[in-house]
C-alpha cells in the first residue's frame, strides 16, 4: 500500500511540473517597432470645407468645396497620390463659379502617437466654370495641412485646410497677354480610411 500511495505521488509531482507554465520561454523580441504607416501603406480621404475666395473682392460670396484624394506611402513618413477638389462660389450677380483642381504631389507626415500631421504640396490641372463660359485646361498649384486622430488603425478624422492658386492666361493681340490670378483658402473636416 505504502508502495501504490508513493507511485501515485510521484506521477502528480511529474504532471504538476509538465504542466507547469514556463514564462521565461514565451517572450520573444525579434526588434520589430510597428509604426502606423508603411512603406505600401494607402489612404483614401474625403474632406468638406468652407471655400474662401481670397482675390476678388467682394464679388464672391463664401462657397463651399469637397476634396478627394488618394495617398500611397513610400516611407512611414512620405507618400505620393493625387487628389481632385470642386469648389463652389456664387457672385454677386447670382451666377455660379465652379473650379475643379486636379492636382497630383507628395506628402510629408510626421507622428506623434495617435496624431498625424499631413503637409501636402502638388500641382495639376484645373477646369474653371463661370457665366456660362468654361476655361480648360489652366494650372492649378495646391499646399495643404492639417491634424488627424487615428481612431482606429483603418480609420482617422481631423481638421484640413488648404491654399491653392489658379491663373489663367488671356492674349488679345499677338504681343499682348493678361494674366488673372485667382487664390482661394478652404478649412474643413476630413476623414481617411487606411488600407
Amino acid at each position: 500500500m505504502k508502495r501504490l500511495i508513493s507511485i501515485v505521488a510521484a506521477l502528480c509531482l511529474c504532471t504538476t511540473f509538465a504542466l507547469a507554465d514556463d514564462d521565461e520561454g514565451d517572450f520573444y523580441d525579434d526588434g520589430y517597432v510597428y509604426e502606423q504607416n508603411g512603406a505600401g501603406d494607402r489612404f483614401l480621404k474625403i474632406n468638406l470645407m468652407a471655400d474662401f475666395p481670397l482675390n476678388f473682392g467682394k464679388q464672391l460670396y463664401v462657397g463651399g468645396a469637397v476634396d478627394v484624394g488618394y495617398y500611397q506611402f513610400l516611407t512611414s513618413q512620405f507618400a505620393v497620390g493625387g487628389e481632385v477638389l470642386v469648389g463652389y462660389n456664387v457672385t454677386i450677380g447670382r451666377e455660379s463659379l465652379v473650379i475643379a483642381p486636379i492636382t497630383f504631389g507628395a506628402m510629408f507626415q510626421p507622428v506623434i502617437g495617435n496624431f498625424e500631421f499631413p503637409i501636402t504640396a502638388g500641382i495639376g490641372i484645373t477646369t474653371t466654370s463661370c457665366y456660362g463660359e468654361t476655361y480648360f485646361p489652366g494650372f492649378a498649384a495646391k499646399i495643404s495641412a492639417g491634424a488627424f486622430y487615428r481612431l482606429t488603425e483603418m480609420w482617422s478624422l481631423g481638421l484640413y485646410g488648404t491654399a491653392f492658386w489658379l491663373p489663367q492666361w488671356f492674349i488679345t493681340h499677338p504681343q499682348e497677354h493678361t494674366q488673372l490670378d485667382k487664390f482661394f483658402a478652404t478649412a474643413g473636416i476630413g476623414a481617411r480610411y487606411h488600407f
